[in-house]
């Protein structure tokens, strides 16, 4: 069975993986903001999104959904599930111009700087509650 999404990007159905998907908190309007952003930047629509709160997140990346709550997800069509600022460069590869950023982001000492930035912000925006955002 290959994988589809409908129209906005959202993935219907998945195994294996055409492409890779991004798990992200719809709950969260930074998280949105930004995956309306990734929306523009993937023209060719090459990256997959998928709430966490769709029910098929948790075991599309083999995590309980409490471990998704903390960070952006990207599974690769490899099946490699990797979080955070890893996923962001793992997924800058399937955008238009993403070689630059990705190429940044592998730069020695880079992706740790980046996953503090991205753990910075994961805890001004991330849960303060059950199903609650700071804003």
């Amino acid at each position: 069975m290959r994988g589809r999404s409908g129209r906005d990007g959202r993935v219907l159905t998945t195994s294996p993986l055409p492409r890779p998907v991004l798990i992200y908190d719809d709950a969260c309007a930074f998280c949105r903001r930004w995956v309306r952003r990734l929306k523009r930047w993937d023209r060719r629509d090459r990256i997959a999104l998928l709430p966490l709160q769709d029910e098929r997140a948790a075991s599309l990346a083999g995590r309980p959904r409490h471990a998704l709550e903390h960070a952006a997800h990207a599974v690769l069509p490899s099946g490699e599930v990797v979080a955070g600022a890893a996923a962001l460069r793992a997924l800058c590869g399937y955008l238009p111009g993403g070689a630059l950023p990705r190429a940044v982001l592998g730069v020695p000492g880079a992706l740790p700087l980046a996953e503090r930035l991205y753990a910075w912000v994961a805890r001004r925006w991330g849960p303060v509650g059950p199903g609650v955002r700071e804003r």
